[in-house]
């Protein structure tokens, strides 16, 4: 029996997107269940289908990631997350008019999500570009493989300023340890 189909608005398939703990935009299987007008078991069945028969097994731990929520009766129960590949290689599945509708706008959501999170990020970085405007030319010319005396002379900076700005690349992750 398939369950009652929920044509997508503008914002549907974004209400059911969200951000994991390192920033990036994951679904779950009972959110694809539900708009997609399939039993939740259904979904969770085609997933470790899938994953069964991923050639590749990290690419199917990335992109599908073994979860669970409480259900009504407050017990555990199975659902996985999904990232955007993962959510794009289940959809493909999916067949009629209404899943193409549902499938367009989960990828425009992911889509939008992950735009929005690139444009934070640059704008992070040009903030820290005013703020530090020494760390890019540092972090690039160290990865270019310059000396620091050589780094210094055209900023018109010290060695030990060079130094200075090296460490915090590291610790800020714009260098490696």
């Amino acid at each position: 029996m398939q369950l009652a189909l929920h044509l997508p608005n503008p914002l549907a398939a974004r209400e059911v997107l969200f951000l994991s703990t390192d920033g990036q935009p994951f679904t779950t299987s009972r959110a694809v269940a539900e708009r997609f007008g399939k039993r939740h078991k259904n979904v969770i069945r085609d997933i470790e289908n899938l994953i069964a028969n991923c050639p590749d097994p990290a690419f199917a731990r990335l992109n599908f990631e073994p979860s669970s929520y409480l259900n009504k009766q407050n017990k555990p129960q199975p659902e996985y997350r999904l990232t955007h590949d993962g959510f794009a290689l289940l959809a493909m599945g999916f067949t009629g008019r209404d899943a193409l509708a549902w499938k367009i706008a989960f990828l425009q959501a992911f889509n939008a999500m992950e735009a929005e999170l690139r444009a934070k990020t640059e704008r992070f970085a040009h903030a820290l570009d005013q703020v530090r405007p020494m760390l890019r030319p540092v972090v690039e010319c160290t990865e270019a493989g310059y000396s620091r005396a050589d780094i210094a002379a055209p900023l018109g900076k010290s060695p030990a300023s060079i130094t200075y700005h090296r460490r915090t690349a590291r610790r800020l992750g714009l260098l490696a340890h």
